[in-house]
């Protein structure tokens, strides 16, 4: 088994609650990835780790289930909006302190996230789908598309 093979059987096979943390991790990580090209004014590698660190925003604000408790769903979209509006920023104004604001807040929310899913541990399975709609489970659908040639231009041109 490959290292691609074992994520998308650790995607596949993750609990909802799981799902989401490595969503979150997997923004963070190219959210940093971004601040260092940043930093060492490598603009076409920020750009495309911003990108990718925003599909991954974007599928957490995707994965949101607003039946199940609408208004902390409502607070946590607000919040993922703002990590997506300051990636975006970031990547459009070449403003490398955007990048930090959305570090801070996922880095928080991650934190909260893991105790959050350290107190429902021994919760039944019921109550580890409250955030997330069954549909979220499925595979994402980056994982599904063939890599593509990047259409943005904003650190590019």
């Amino acid at each position: 088994m490959n290292g691609k093979d074992y994520l998308e059987n650790q995607v596949l096979t993750a609990k909802p609650l799981q799902l989401h943390l490595m969503v979150v991790d997997g923004a963070l990580r190219f959210a940093r990835k971004a601040a260092l090209a940043a930093a060492d004014k490598n603009f076409e590698q920020a750009h495309f780790a911003l990108d990718k660190s925003r599909d991954l925003v974007a599928e957490l604000i995707g994965g949101l289930d607003p039946s199940q408790q609408p208004e902390m769903v409502e607070q946590l979209k607000a919040l993922f909006v703002f990590v997506y509006e300051n990636l975006h920023h970031a990547d459009v104004k070449q403003d490398a302190s955007f990048i930090q604001n959305a570090i801070k807040v996922l880095e928080i929310h991650r934190e909260s996230w893991c105790e959050l899913m350290a107190m429902l541990k021994d919760e039944t399975p019921e109550a580890q789908s409250v955030i997330h709609s069954h549909e979220s489970l499925q595979r994402p659908h980056h994982l599904e598309q063939a890599e593509q040639p990047h259409q943005s231009r904003s650190w590019l041109t």
